[in-house]
């Protein structure tokens, strides 16, 4: 979950740049649960690496740890060829809705 206190002290306070992460978010990571799913069960394990690391650097700037850990964990594994579990991954996937939540639900009051 994204810790909008700590996002907002990281940002200054300043609600013109936290919007614009939000949208580059919205943008450049929206539909990246399906790309997620997509590259594991083509088993895409370098592509997988790729897709998570980009998401994990944007979810460390929005001051997002559940999520950022699990992916670190994933980055992992795929670096050294292995496909995570699918515990694994359907766990993140789940971290990641709740984090799109957030977002919309913060988009939609600001």
């Amino acid at each position: 979950m994204i810790n909008f206190e700590a996002f907002s002290d990281a940002m200054d306070g300043d609600d013109d740049m936290m919007s614009m992460i939000i949208e580059l978010y919205n943008e450049e990571h929206g539909n990246d649960i399906q790309v997620i799913k997509d590259k594991y069960a083509s088993s895409d394990i370098d592509g997988l690496f790729h897709t998570v690391h980009s998401l994990k650097g944007v979810l460390l700037t929005l001051c997002e740890e559940s999520a950022s850990e699990q992916f670190e964990t994933i980055e992992r594994l795929c670096k050294r060829g292995e496909k995570p579990s699918a515990e694994l991954i359907n766990a993140v996937l789940n971290e990641m809705g709740k984090v799109n939540q957030q977002i919309a639900t913060h988009a939609l009051t600001n």
